[in-house]
Order: structure tokens, then C-alpha cells, then sequence
């Protein structure tokens, strides 16, 4: 197949202004270094503060890229996620079924992982709301957050009671 050529409008949103334009050219770099894409003319605009924000700025760049196939074009879609994409040769293509096959698992792969994230995240977020909950109802803040190198259980009455007396018998008698 003969080479496909497009247009792809990258924007990034972030802060500080400068990270955001660094960020954005080296993410050019690195896409017009991928395997089988050459990256034919790029126009990188100065970023713009976002309105009604504190500090958090936008950035996009127009750039046109060729690749060897169209699986490969569709590959780079899927992974760097352009805000815009627009082929202009050629006119028309064909894809085998080896090809289709191949774009489709790629595809089907990616929303599996981004299904297992979105489901890791809710369950996350459940966590952490019943951690709150229990928090907000009077509990232990130093319970529900403890970390692994100081593990804190939540104590009953009963055995906290049992243990106070065993320490102050201790320091009475001295």
C-alpha cells in the first residue's frame, strides 16, 4: 500500500505554561519518531490561559505525518489520542482481513484496559467513600488511613479498657 498522509491536532491542557509547551513538542518528537511514521511539517501554537481558571493553560499543535499502512495510522490513533484527525491521501484504501483482524484485538484490547481501569477506580472510589463515611460518623482518621508499615486496627471498648489498667497497675507500683 502506498503511503497515507494526515493531518492530526494534538491539544494538551495542564500547568505551568511551561511544562504544557515542552510536553507538547516532545510529545511530537516522540511521534514523529514512531516506527513507520514520518512527521512531514509541524505548527506548534503558544499555549493560552483557559478562562475562569486559576493558572491552567491549553495548548495545541497541527501537524501532518505519513504512514506506511493504514493499521499502523490506526495504531497511532488509538495510542496518542489526537483531538482531530483528517486523512488527505489517498483518496481510498483497502485493508485485508489480516489487517482488520489486527486493528480490531488492538481495539478490543484497549477497552478491555480501559474497562479493568474505570472498575478499579469505581471500587476505589467506593473504598474511600466508606472510609469517609465512617470518619465523618466519629471514627479513628488514623484507623481508616494507616499505612502498611504501621498497620492500626480498629480497638474495641472492651479491650482498650482491659489494656489501661494493666499499664497504670504498672506505673502505680513503682
Amino acid at each position: 500500500m502506498a503511503t497515507l498522509k494526515a493531518k492530526f491536532i494534538i491539544e494538551i491542557l495542564g500547568r505551568p505554561v511551561e511544562h504544557l509547551e515542552k510536553s507538547l513538542s516532545d510529545l511530537i518528537e516522540k511521534l514523529g519518531t514512531e516506527k513507520g511514521v514520518s512527521l512531514l511539517h509541524k505548527e506548534i501554537n503558544k499555549a493560552k490561559k483557559v478562562e475562569k481558571t486559576d493558572n491552567l493553560w491549553t495548548a495545541f499543535a497541527d501537524i501532518d505525518l505519513s504512514f506506511e499502512s493504514l493499521p499502523l495510522f490506526l495504531n497511532i490513533v488509538m495510542t496518542y489520542l489526537p483531538a482531530h484527525v483528517e486523512i488527505y491521501e489517498p483518496d481510498m484504501f483497502k485493508m485485508n482481513a489480516f489487517e482488520t483482524n489486527e486493528f480490531a484485538n488492538f481495539v478490543v484490547s484497549r477497552l478491555h484496559n480501559y474497562d479493568a481501569l474505570a472498575k478499579r477506580m469505581m471500587g476505589e472510589r467506593e473504598i474511600l467513600i466508606s472510609k469517609l463515611e465512617y470518619i465523618r460518623k466519629g471514627g479513628d482518621p488514623k484507623v481508616v488511613f494507616a499505612t502498611p508499615e504501621q498497620p492500626s486496627q480498629p480497638v474495641s471498648n472492651q479491650e482498650s479498657n482491659k489494656e489501661k489498667p494493666k499499664k497504670d497497675k504498672k506505673k502505680k507500683s513503682k
